[in-house]
């Protein structure tokens, strides 16, 4: 496995496909790019689909909201970082949060609500060591809290 990176930060280019009737980037296309930027980090720290088969347990979304600031055209390039949010005591719980910045100004938040899935059992679990130990390494956000 690499070594884990404490934050991640992707840059994207808004697509055609990305873009609504009206020229500005259509609110799920933020849910793509943020799910995008997660993937992205896992694998940067080793945490592949065949990790998480080996290991048996796999990331879950229960919840997404997104927070739109500003507008978001067709061409724009943007800077994706994601942050721990939150988390519950034993890990099994988390919040990501991922900003979508414009030249270091931020324009939306995306946050999602998981848990880690245990693909034999059907039910949520806290992480194995494997993939505890490296999503502990996540930059937490200035307001990073422990869920109940």
């Amino acid at each position: 496995m690499s070594t884990p990176t404490p934050s991640h930060e992707v840059r994207v280019k808004i697509r055609w496909a990305d873009v609504d009737a009206y020229g500005h980037l259509r609110h799920s296309a933020f849910a793509d790019w943020a799910t995008f930027a997660r993937s992205e980090w896992f694998e940067g720290v080793g945490l592949t689909p065949a990790v998480f088969a080996k290991e048996g347990t796999a990331p879950i979304t229960l919840e997404e909201t997104s927070t739109f600031l500003k507008e978001v055209r067709l061409g724009e390039t943007l800077t994706l970082r994601m942050q721990r949010a939150a988390a519950s005591a034993d890990g099994s719980r988390f919040v990501h949060e991922v900003t979508f910045e414009r030249n270091e100004v931020p324009v939306a938040r995306y946050r999602m609500t998981g848990a880690w899935f245990n693909l034999q059992a059907r039910r949520i679990v806290a992480p194995p060591a494997l993939i505890s130990d490296a999503v502990e390494l996540l930059e937490k956000t200035a307001s990073f809290r422990q869920l109940d």
